[in-house]
């Protein structure tokens, strides 16, 4: 598609030369598609809605930008010493120290517009050419509305991420740039990408079809739902102090986001699946607790490892190579770190009892991962690796202190390029939406309905699983399930979870002492969510609810977080966190130095 734009472009652009040395001639291909004629058929149309799907899934996106912007500014993973030495942007991210030049910031800014102009593309053509469906057919009109209800999810998609990382004096458009001054346009007034996003989430959940009707076609599966929509609909309203520049702490609409997560928790369409590591690796990807996931696949054939909208270039993710395991076996240029790894509860001798800790990270007395290759002066032939000797190769003095995430990778190098992975990234799922109804719950004054809904997601947790890979051989979860008790017994035994000593038994970061719903709640979507996006979003809406009598200190987690750096891995440079300096990115200088228009935010 884009290969037959730009290419009539190109032409138009050199005829008035030509002109005047040539014939009057129309060197137009007449074979040749060109824009204005492109989309007159229900199948063009469909094209023009599936490239939305296509830039989430590119190697500046979500193939390798996203997941290090959104997790190594939380508190759950910090840089590593192969990121210091190899990867600064990694090390700026997770360390507050980024500037206006950061690379993969300016890229993620560049490619959420280039998803909002591809949404705006789709909404015009299916107007333009909306006398292609016959709407007295139901099948034309079914098929009219999810183009649309796609068209306007994955426009709020942008403007959701846009203004997250970004803040909300930035441009936004609900048309195709056409001329200069579309291009450069003038930061919107404070609160209206707010209310534009709540709307085009609103004009998606009403126009998408259920996840059981869309999902009868097989063919559709990893297409976005009315669930999906609501789910970022009631993320929206959660989110609205943070999201909406004309609001103040204190002005998140609970009971709006509680009207529509109860829209999809009682819509039969969603359920937890019985395995917690179906959410994270290839098995079981667009399973029934999938609410929208970044599709991937290893593209072994393809001559170039990396996601990309080039011929002969992969549909893969670099997120298994880039943050999984050291080397030899990947990059491990982020690591989870030791607040997230002391969240998970333990029994009385000091063991990890929760099996997400060990279904979702390399840490010692858990998982092992099959390898074939070379660690020091050892071969190893399709054998089973040990925490131990994964990471001591590394330094062994820093065993105990240095980690891996599972989630999102192999179990095996299989195939040994580690940069073609084809885990799906699960962008959003079921387990947050039902902690995210309990959260409403509590707001609204029903705590008992909040613990029956946090109960529930931890009760998956404990089931036996069947161990797929091999990996998990005798793990306690796959001989008799997890021994994970009720959060009413959390809370009554009221134990201090995250907190980080060092050798010395000075205390680093202090944790948080389990003993409310309210602080069960946030240790729930802390074990559960791990590493999958959503803590920093999460961490700014606490801070940012009066309701909430930790929200003073919530964010101390991240202004310990520098000392947890220094304790974990001796590396120094990171700053402490400043809400007012790090809620945003950085407005890219590129774009200050293009667009006239524009001015910094706060990270500038």
């Amino acid at each position: 598609m884009k290969r037959f734009i730009y290419s009539a472009l190109f032409a138009l652009g050199f005829v008035p030369v030509l002109e005047s040395c040539q014939p009057q001639m129309d060197y137009l291909n007449p074979e040749s598609e060109v824009i204005d004629t492109y989309y007159a058929s229900q199948e063009h149309l469909i094209y023009a809605v599936n490239a939305a799907y296509n830039i989430p899934q590119i190697l500046q996106s979500w193939g390798r930008n996203m997941p290090y912007i959104l997790n190594t500014r939380s508190d759950e993973a910090l840089y590593t010493f192969k990121a210091a030495a190899g990867d600064p942007s990694v090390v700026e991210l997770s360390g507050y120290t980024l500037t206006a030049a950061h690379g993969l910031t300016s890229e993620i800014y560049s490619n959420l517009y280039t998803l909002q102009y591809t949404a705006n593309l789709a909404l015009e053509k299916l107007e333009e050419y909306k006398d292609l469906f016959d709407m007295n057919k139901a099948e034309d009109k079914a098929l009219y509305d999810r183009l649309r209800g796609e068209a306007y999810f994955f426009r709020g998609f942008s403007r959701f991420y846009l203004v997250f990382l970004f803040g909300d004096e930035i441009p936004d458009r609900s048309y195709t740039a056409k001329d200069l001054n579309d291009y450069y346009a003038f930061p919107a007034e404070k609160g209206v990408i707010y209310q534009n996003m709540v709307q085009d989430f609103k004009d998606a959940a009403s126009l998408l079809p259920g996840r059981t009707v869309l999902y009868q076609n097989e063919e559709n599966w990893g297409r976005v739902t009315k669930g999906t929509a609501q789910v970022f609909l009631a993320k929206a309203y959660m989110g609205r102090p943070i999201l909406d520049g004309t609001a103040e702490a204190g002005s998140a609409d609970w009971s709006a986001a509680k009207a529509v997560l109860e829209e999809v928790v009682t819509s039969g369409d969603y359920d937890l699946v019985e395995n917690y590591r179906d959410n994270s690796s290839e098995a079981n990807e667009n399973n029934i607790e999938s609410l929208y996931e970044i599709q991937f696949n290893k593209s072994l054939d393809a001559s170039v490892a990396m996601s990309l909208d080039v011929k002969d270039f992969g549909q893969n993710s670099w997120r298994q190579v880039c943050m999984t395991l050291p080397d030899p076996i990947g990059w491990w240029n982020a690591m989870p770190s030791l607040s997230l790894y002391n969240e998970f509860e333990r029994d009385e001798n000091g063991k990890i009892i929760d099996p997400r800790a060990y279904l979702g990270l390399w840490i010692p007395d858990g998982a092992t991962y099959q390898y074939t290759g070379k660690i020091g002066d050892k071969n190893y032939e399709a054998q089973r690796l040990t925490y131990e000797e994964m990471f001591g190769g590394q330094d062994p003095a820093w065993l105990g202190k240095w980690f891996g995430t599972r989630k999102f990778g192999c179990d095996d190098n299989t195939v040994m390029d580690m940069q073609r992975s084809g885990s799906n990234e699960r962008v959003l799922r079921y387990a947050d939406a039902l902690l995210m109804y309990a959260e409403c719950c509590l707001e609204t004054g029903d705590e008992a309905t909040a613990l029956a809904y946090i109960n529930k997601v931890r009760d998956r947790a404990n089931n036996q699983i069947q161990d797929q890979s091999g990996a998990d051989a005798g793990m306690f979860y796959v001989t008799e399930g997890g021994h994970l008790p009720k959060a009413e017994e959390v809370i009554a035994a009221a134990p201090v979870l995250g907190k980080v000593v060092d050798k010395n038994g000075q205390v680093v970061s202090p944790g948080v002492q389990i003993n409310t719903v309210r602080r069960m709640l946030k240790h729930e979507y802390s074990v559960e969510l791990f590493m999958e996006g959503w803590r920093f979003f999460n961490l700014m809406r606490w801070y940012n609810n009066p309701n909430d009598p930790d929200h003073n200190t919530v964010l101390d987690c991240l202004v310990n977080k520098c000392k947890v750096q220094i304790e974990q891995t001796g590396l120094v440079g990171a700053v402490p966190f400043d809400y007012k300096k790090h809620l945003r990115l950085p407005i890219p200088s590129v774009e200050l130095q293009n667009n006239p228009n524009m001015h910094g935010n706060q990270a500038n």
